[in-house]
């Protein structure tokens, strides 16, 4: 599965988890990283999950939607409120930024 798929995998389970909200991604400057946004209704940056490309890399689709699904990801985005939600092979982090360049 290419990582674009499992991008579009990662949409579909945010826009599940947030309905009528928007949903925008972008890689992020350090290039390790795919930043998904959500933003409220209003356009008003919400939520960030950080999914890192190690951990994409060790998933198949099946086992994607497994983990987005089984980890709560959605309860830790709305946990973390504004702060990002890191994912990597190593598990879930709250502590760090997104680089933008």
């Amino acid at each position: 599965m290419s990582n674009i798929a499992k991008f579009d995998a990662i949409r579909l389970y945010l826009r599940q988890q947030f309905p009528k909200h928007h949903i925008t991604d972008f890689q992020e400057g350090t290039s390790r990283a795919q930043v998904f946004r959500v933003d409220g209704p209003h356009g008003h940056p919400l939520h960030y999950a950080v999914i890192g490309l190690d951990f994409l890399r060790d998933q198949t689709d099946e086992d994607l939607q497994q983990v987005l699904v089984s980890s709560g990801l959605g309860d830790k985005l709305k946990e973390a409120g504004a702060s990002p939600v890191m994912v990597s092979k190593t598990g879930f982090s709250t502590d760090g930024n997104i680089a933008i360049t």
